[in-house]
């Protein structure tokens, strides 16, 4: 029976009852730890066991096949970096070649441009001096026909000039009429300015008969025969502006 204080305040029964149930939960606890450590040989040594496997059982053929396989398969790696080895140096070979092909190829074709640039200036070296050659060559034809018709010109104009020297010549004499008392034999050389058409500017004698009389009657037949004879051709009538003929009635 509880007592009366307690029978007023149950609040505090409880705590009380809880209290008694947590110290005897502790020592339960407690007295289940000491028979463990009691019960367990602390003494005694712990033996782990460690499996130890066994060695396994070698295969001779195995074992030759195995290292014929290795071997095999080292010849091969040691075959593939020969022929990678191999493909790389003609790889190089190669780009070589092609680089000496290409050198070769261009050295080649520079020759070739250097000897049509040659070719082609020896041509036109060969054009040019056949061009000067033609052009000497037209140019002295020019000069030679130039010159034959120069030469013709002044042949012509030559024999025009004296023939037309005769004519006047002979046109004189027809106008002169020999003074009385003047011997027969003489002669004497006049100079005759003339003007285009023919008429005398001036008529003098330049180289005297030794007769003052026969000269001045060759001088007036000068003018008496006016207009005297020229030709048709008036380029030649510089020839004519003043001339020079040997009068001589005698002929």
């Amino acid at each position: 029976m509880l007592p009366r204080t307690l029978r007023h305040n149950p609040g505090r029964v409880r705590a009380i009852i809880y209290a008694v149930l947590v110290h005897a939960v502790i020592i339960g606890l407690a007295i289940i730890g000491f028979r463990w450590t009691v019960d367990s040989p602390s003494s005694e040594k712990v033996i782990q066991a460690t499996a130890v496997s066994e060695p396994p059982i070698r295969h001779p053929e195995e074992d030759k096949k195995r290292a014929q396989e290795n071997e095999a398969q080292q010849k091969s790696e040691a075959d593939k970096r020969r022929q990678n080895e191999l493909k790389k140096k003609q790889d190089e070979e190669q780009a070589q070649q092609r680089l000496i092909t290409e050198r070769k190829k261009k050295e080649a074709e520079e020759k070739e441009r250097q000897k049509r640039a040659a070719d082609d200036e020896r041509k036109n070296e060969q054009k040019r001096r056949q061009k000067l050659t033609e052009q000497s060559l037209q140019e002295q034809l020019e000069a030679e026909e130039k010159a034959r018709q120069q030469a013709a010109h002044t042949a012509r104009t030559a024999s025009e000039v004296d023939k037309y020297r005769s004519l006047i010549g002979q046109r004189v004499s027809r106008s002169w009429n020999r003074p009385m008392g003047v011997a027969k034999g003489l002669k004497c050389v006049v100079s005759v300015r003339l003007a285009p058409g023919g008429e005398v500017l001036s008529a003098n004698v330049v180289r005297s008969s030794g007769n003052a009389t026969f000269d001045r009657s060759v001088e007036n037949a000068v003018y008496k025969a006016a207009p005297l004879p020229l030709p048709e051709d008036p380029t030649l009538f510089n020839n004519f502006r003043e001339i020079e003929f040997l009068f001589n009635p005698e002929e």
